[in-house]
């Protein structure tokens, strides 16, 4: 069983890793779209390019379905460890209470 303080630091990790999410699926398009441009380049096959997309699509859609169970999973531990029974706050109410976790 983790400390509160322990808790509290995996609740603030858990909601910056929640709002890096976004970035990282970003830019992880953004590099599958170059990958596939620089294979129609070399190969002069748009059908190859397009394949490529989708198969490294597949891989940034599972990566991505992984990390946010990932983060919901380590939020509700935090949670449970925290001993807090409400689960609809906002990122900012739970930041609130989080300073005074680790500050009190």
């Amino acid at each position: 069983m983790a400390t509160r303080k322990e808790s509290a630091q995996r609740l603030l990790d858990t909601l910056k890793s929640k709002r890096k999410l976004r970035n990282m699926v970003i830019f992880s398009a953004s590099q599958a779209v170059v990958v596939s441009g620089l294979i129609w380049y070399f190969t002069s096959q748009w059908q190859f390019a397009v394949a490529a997309i989708f198969i490294i699509g597949v891989f940034i859609q599972f990566a991505f379905e992984r990390m946010t169970i990932s983060i919901e999973a380590s939020r509700v531990k935090a949670l449970a460890d925290l001993g807090w029974k409400e689960d609809s706050l906002s990122d900012e109410e739970y930041l609130v209470r989080i300073e005074k976790a680790l500050n009190g």
